[in-house]
């Protein structure tokens, strides 16, 4: 036997893949990658709702501020009762209801937001006293 092995003895030690081997390697890998996508857009779709409702709780949060801290409680329908759409972003809405319980003495005000990706709406709701 000589330094060199014969050609059937090197076929034989020959080291490398057979294109069988390559084509199922990019097809697991091809499927990991598409795993990986999907799961990739479901976690910006949920991250993306997320931050819309804790914008749209923020809205609805600072709007039941400002009706707290309003003066005149007498005035709370005429001043708030309404909707108010495009605000804080085009497409949302605020609608806010004011319902006044004379007799009891007592407000119940309804903030609700709404915005095209939320598949609900956000709501707070208060009830204030009538301070006499």
């Amino acid at each position: 036997m000589g330094a060199y092995p014969s050609r059937a003895d090197g076929d034989r030690r020959r080291r490398g893949f057979t294109l069988l081997e390559v084509a199922i390697a990019l097809a697991i890998l091809g499927g990991v990658l598409l795993v990986l996508a999907t799961t990739t857009a479901r976690f910006m779709h949920t991250v993306t709702l997320d931050r819309v409702r804790t914008q749209a709780n923020a809205v609805a949060d600072a709007h039941v501020a400002l009706i707290r801290l309003w003066p005149a409680y007498d005035s709370l329908t005429v001043e708030f009762d309404g909707t108010t759409a495009n605000y804080p972003f085009a497409g949302w809405s605020r609608e806010t209801t004011v319902t006044q319980d004379v007799a009891n003495g007592y407000t119940r005000i309804t903030v609700a937001v709404t915005a095209p990706v939320l598949d609900s709406t956000v709501r707070r709701t208060i009830t204030l006293a009538e301070q006499p």
